[in-house]
């Protein structure tokens, strides 16, 4: 027989029994009005362990956020408006002219290729 006495180790608590308690701990830390620390140390755990908690079910319980819309816009007539193309090349467009014309018009302005 050995001389040398076990240790008696504590059971593993399973992934989500130990979030549950996670959950039901932030809650309290939210009610407590305690800083982090004092918080932590009144439950006896790490602030190092606390942290990634509270990240985890703060990013958990922001809905998905849907895409933004976009609203079509009409501007009122103002000024002419200047585009200077990349070789140089300057547009000035009075308010209501023709989009196929300054289409054709740059592209012909910038050799066809993409401005």
């Amino acid at each position: 027989m050995s001389d040398t006495a076990e240790i008696p180790q504590k059971p593993r608590k399973s992934r989500e029994a130990n979030r549950q308690e996670w959950e039901q701990r932030l809650v309290r830390f939210d009610q407590s009005g305690l800083a982090v620390q004092d918080f932590c140390r009144a439950e006896n755990v790490a602030p190092q362990s606390f942290y990634p908690w509270k990240r985890r079910f703060a990013a958990s319980a922001e809905p998905a956020s849907d895409p933004p819309e976009f609203l079509p816009i009409r501007l009122a007539p103002s000024a002419p408006v200047e585009i200077v193309l990349p070789n140089g090349a300057m547009l000035r467009l009075s308010p209501g002219c023709d989009l196929a014309f300054v289409r054709s018009l740059v592209e012909a302005l910038s050799g066809g290729g993409p401005c």
